[in-house]
């Protein structure tokens, strides 16, 4: 008959120092190598265990145990940890494994919420602990940011891994980010076609060229294999495109594309710089600067939306995003009314039909554009959806330019930035997804485009080693609806499942097939990895600014992948609010101080 293992490991937790196995009391931290007989020793007289039935059982029970101790008297029992009493409380028990499992289950939502990880020292969570399981003791904070931090990382990291080998090809997006120091990192989230985070880089002392930003790439495409990268994803920065050029030198099949997103907050930019546009722009700000900066007119519009059943509140742009512009229009004129019935007693500026006029016609120009954005920033935003959201755009601008209060000049000023931006985004390989997306009509091609993207077709055949003939012939027939597209069905199913998806399971037979699916995984933005630096800022606060960069990495890996393991449950569930929401130091809400309004 096997011997019954000491309840003593209970109150250790496995750790690695130094490359050598060592158990660490759970109290103080003091580590043991496996001698159940000195760790039974320390625990009856440590001075860090917790009070409370289970311990003071646990001290009585163990060699030279204070009999002090186990004499605790039913009121300091009650008052110190309310937990169970009597009898259950005195023999609450829980083996080695159930413990483990608790720490790791601890642990895991720690840091899937991003929760202190001194929250176990917390009196109150204690004695909640203790009212669940008696004889659980949470893991200490230096438990908590080493070994089982370190556990955890790597088996989100073995996911991860699987997650990248499974795909048949993957992309690299990356960006540049300085944390609540000041130093720079950058990080890397690859596409398969969802996006998972895989690693960042803590710059150091070297300068963001374009040559040590290339160099770092291609370590991060050989370590996952330059077979299966087919695209690169940044910004539109000038290292970045130095970049992009020793990158397509080393690997010609890697294409290399700017951040649709951050080409239409260019667009807004050009726009917002126009005299009106800019015009309007400082008076609504400081209207609402005046109202949120003043203590008495602040009350008076929350009191007047309150009486009108309205929550809506004031809001500052962002300093970064000109989309956010659109917010604040929108909150104007939500609160239309309140203002002007503020402005009878304050100021006269708020009874302007002329500013609410422009204001409401500045808002049909820019609200397509912060539209565009919002959806290509979007996960399920594709390659292809780029050309057809231009064309849209410039549809629905010209279309509301005649009744802006734009002057004739800047109104030509719009329609010329909205062209060069296009072209500033537009690759062959644009075109190339375009015309495989079997959602959308090629009739907005142009000869020029329709030949580019014949090239990438080519070019990427020629990487995969098909035969150019064979994917050119099934092009022709798929852009004639021949043989296998021939019938209305399978033009129909394209609504209801992804365009990769259709291509690989539906027309998987077709010599196109490979090619098409490929281009139609590469996502159209940066998004993805401009969301992982909201987890960046709201794990590296300033209250947590002794957080050093692994660490701090770590933390970060877990939040954003653990999602993996649960493929089928609802986002909501496993990511909290602030996961997605931005800091309010991007906003000017500083700025919100007092000023006259003219």
């Amino acid at each position: 008959m096997p011997r019954a293992l000491s309840d003593v490991w209970r109150h250790f937790t496995p750790a690695n120092v130094q490359g050598k196995s060592v158990y660490m009391c759970k109290y103080c931290d003091k580590t043991y190598v496996k001698n159940a007989t000195k760790m039974q020793q320390h625990i009856a007289k440590c001075n860090q265990i917790p009070q409370g039935p289970t311990h003071a059982a646990d001290r009585s029970s163990t060699p030279g145990g204070n009999e002090s101790v186990s004499a605790v008297s039913e009121s300091d029992t009650l008052s110190s940890a309310p937990g169970p009493s009597g009898i259950r409380g005195f023999f609450d028990f829980m083996d080695e494994p159930s413990q483990r499992k608790a720490d790791e289950c601890f642990a895991r939502a720690i840091y899937a919420t991003g929760s202190p990880l001194m929250l176990p020292s917390n009196v109150y969570w204690n004695r909640f602990l203790n009212v669940l399981q008696p004889a659980y003791t949470p893991p200490t904070r230096h438990a908590l940011s080493t070994n089982l931090l370190d556990e955890e990382f790597n088996r989100v990291q073995t996911k991860v891994k699987q997650t990248i080998d499974k795909a048949d090809c993957i992309s690299v997006i990356s960006d540049g980010w300085s944390n609540i120091r000041g130093q720079g990192i950058i990080n890397y989230i690859v596409t398969t076609p969802q996006p998972v985070f895989y690693k960042s880089v803590d710059t150091k002392d070297n300068r963001h060229t374009g040559q040590y930003i290339a160099d770092e790439l291609k370590v991060i495409i050989n370590d996952l294999g330059p077979e299966k990268v087919f695209a690169l994803v940044t910004d539109n920065a000038a290292n970045m495109k130095v970049a992009w050029a020793h990158v397509e030198e080393t690997y010609p099949h890697i294409t290399t594309i700017g951040c649709a997103a951050h080409t239409l907050n260019l667009l807004l930019k050009d726009i917002m710089a126009l005299k009106t546009m800019d015009t309007l722009y400082k008076r609504a700000k400081q209207i609402v600067k005046y109202v949120k900066g003043k203590q008495v007119a602040s009350a008076t519009y929350l009191s007047k939306q309150k009486e009108k059943n309205m929550s809506t509140t004031l809001k500052l742009p962002s300093i970064t995003r000109w989309g956010s512009v659109v917010i604040m229009y929108d909150s104007l004129l939500e609160g239309k009314e309140s203002l002007q019935e503020m402005a009878i007693s304050q100021t006269a500026a708020m009874l302007d039909d002329v500013f609410w006029e422009g204001v409401s016609s500045s808002l049909k120009i820019l609200k397509p554009i912060a539209a565009a954005i919002a959806m290509i920033e979007g996960d399920g935003a594709i390659l292809s959806d780029v050309h057809c959201l231009f064309a849209e755009l410039k549809e629905e601008i010209q279309m509301v330019l005649p009744t802006s209060l734009l002057l004739e000049a800047e109104e030509t000023a719009v329609v010329k930035s909205l062209e060069k931006r296009r072209e500033f985004c537009m690759k062959p390989v644009h075109a190339a997804a375009y015309m495989l997306d079997p959602k959308y009509d090629m009739g907005i091609l142009s000869g020029e485009e329709i030949n580019g993207a014949y090239r990438v077709i080519t070019a990427m055949s020629a990487h995969l080693g098909l035969d150019k003939g064979k994917v050119l012939g099934s092009l022709a027939k798929y852009r004639t609806k021949q043989g296998l597209w021939e019938g209305d069905g399978i033009w129909q199913s394209c609504q209801h499942i992804s365009a990769a998806t259709w291509w690989k399971g539906l027309c998987g037979s077709e010599a196109l097939a490979p090619v098409a699916s490929i281009i139609l995984q590469i996502p159209p933005s940066s998004a993805a990895s401009e969301r992982n630096w909201s987890l960046f800022g709201n794990t590296h606060t300033k209250v947590r600014n002794r957080l050093t960069n692994v660490r701090v990495e770590k933390l970060v890996g877990i939040r954003a992948n653990l999602r993996l393991f649960e493929p089928d449950t609802e986002p909501s569930s496993t990511r909290l609010d602030s996961d997605t929401e931005e800091e309010d130091s991007e906003c000017d809400v500083d700025e919100a101080q007092e000023e006259p309004i003219d």
